[in-house]
């Protein structure tokens, strides 16, 4: 049985009226209304070109307390750089080279995994210290933090204020989160010492196996791919609306709950059989409920951050990728990788979040406006979870023809 309160059975109010308009990706006319409509949607525009929000791909650029590199795994695979420097060296023989490039690619990876389980060493202790100063589980935690919020925009209402920070950063936040692949050193290490060299293939092979942070590109492309597939089970995909209606956990079908918590790596496969075998649906609407509130909470740190910071709001190309991801807000077959590591790419990553976050957002007390996000859009609504914010998700041709013709 979950301890963390949840409010879904409790609370299940409908959504209130006069939540944000859809933004208009289908011209840039229509575009440009949206930009007129939408004052958030015009502060990310104007946040975004002049820099104050950015994409670094240094750590050490990027604003502290927002990132968490050590957690996310690689953006690039190491092979074409290793291959190009054997190939330019002339102290390796011709003969040699074929074996020295696999040899030192072979090297490379696995210091990486080791340098990945390290880190989830480190991101285990930094998380316990945590749970530890303030009594209580990672679960309890961010239910506690999801109502800390809450009263935040209630106290921002009244007072006026900017939005205080929660007790913890984002950066804190996310780690909580993410020390769950601690539970994959075991077996992974038992795999590093039996097949050594070959640990790479097996991991490419079968990627679940592996610590978040070690993941390859290759690996986390087959991850992504099935983390997209589930989107169909979203709950803003069974309606016939534009704008989503209000979805109760409660009200989502058990096998689209069992599905998206399984994509999203909330339950294992043995203990999805055993719900769907026992119908059990209270324990998983909880974890549904879970999930909405961490995105939500994750979005409330960034948007936080991006509206009411006085100076440069800056994420990594790897925080970008992983956020885009949880919100599943890409095609099946992107390679989000590859396009956060393109200019171009990383630009239209960016604006399908910022699209995203200004129909959440907009009109809620993080942004300036009178209401709570739950007033918005209802307690606990999962109906606009991963919901994009347009009729349509922003590709590159939209990219070029829409939102360029806007913000040139």
């Amino acid at each position: 049985m979950m301890h963390c309160p949840i409010w879904a059975r409790a609370c299940s109010s409908a959504r209130t009226p006069g939540v944000p308009a859809l933004i208009s990706l289908r011209d840039a006319r229509l575009f440009q209304e949206s930009l007129s409509a939408n004052s958030t949607l015009a502060t990310f525009k104007d946040a975004y070109q002049t820099g104050k929000f950015r994409v670094v791909e240094d750590e050490d650029k990027a604003s502290a307390g927002l990132n968490s590199n050590r957690s996310l795994p690689m953006l690039q695979f190491p092979k074409y750089r290793i291959f190009e420097e054997v190939a330019k060296d002339a102290k390796i023989g011709e003969w040699r080279k074929p074996v020295t490039k696999w040899a030192r690619l072979a090297k490379a990876v696995l210091k990486m995994y080791m340098v990945g389980l390290k880190n989830n060493w480190y991101i285990r202790k930094s998380a316990k210290k945590v749970t530890t100063k303030f009594g209580t589980t990672p679960e309890q935690f961010a239910a506690e933090l999801y109502k800390d919020m809450t009263f935040q925009e209630i106290e921002h209402r009244i007072k006026g204020l900017r939005p205080a920070p929660l007790r913890i950063n984002r950066s804190e936040f996310q780690e909580l989160h993410r020390q769950k692949e601690f539970w994959k050193i075991p077996a992974f290490f038992a795999l590093y010492v039996v097949f050594e060299e070959f640990l790479p293939l097996i991991c490419y092979l079968l990627p679940s196996i592996v610590p978040w942070n070690c993941l390859t590109p290759g690996g986390f492309k087959k991850l992504s791919d099935l983390r997209v597939s589930s989107k169909s089970l979203l709950p803003f995909k069974s309606q016939d609306k534009l704008v989503p209606a209000y979805a109760s956990p409660y009200s989502v079908p058990l096998d689209n709950v069992i599905g998206l918590l399984r994509s999203h790596r909330m339950i294992s496969r043995w203990k999805a059989a055993v719900y769907r075998v026992s119908g059990n649906r209270t324990q998983l609407c909880e974890l549904l409920t879970q999930l909405s509130q961490n995105l939500t909470l994750d979005d409330w740190f960034l948007v936080s951050q991006v509206v009411n910071a006085d100076g440069i709001v800056a994420i990594t190309d790897r925080e970008l990728v992983n956020a885009v991801l949880e919100r599943q807000l890409y095609f099946k077959g992107e390679d989000l990788n590859a396009l956060a590591s393109t200019e171009i790419g990383r630009r239209l990553l960016v604006w399908r979040l910022l699209i995203y976050w200004s129909f959440r957002f907009h009109g809620t007390t993080v942004t300036g406006g009178p209401k709570t996000f739950s007033e918005t859009w209802g307690v606990n609504n999962v109906g606009i979870m991963n919901f994009p914010g347009s009729t349509q998700l922003l590709d590159f041709n939209t990219l070029k023809n829409v939102v360029d013709q806007c913000c040139t």
